[in-house]
């Protein structure tokens, strides 16, 4: 029984930094785009 609950446990663990990894990716990645479209619009003003 307590090879079992270890097992559970690194799952839980292996999930949980499993979807640490692809939040954090997803936030960088929107904040790459949020950054380029402010300097885009603060750099290239209409004329």
């Amino acid at each position: 029984m307590r090879d079992v609950s270890q097992f559970a446990t690194a799952m839980l663990a292996l999930v949980f930094t499993g979807a640490l990894l692809v939040t954090g990716q997803l936030f960088i990645e929107q904040r790459a785009q949020r950054d380029v479209m402010h300097a885009t619009n603060h750099l290239l003003r209409p004329l």
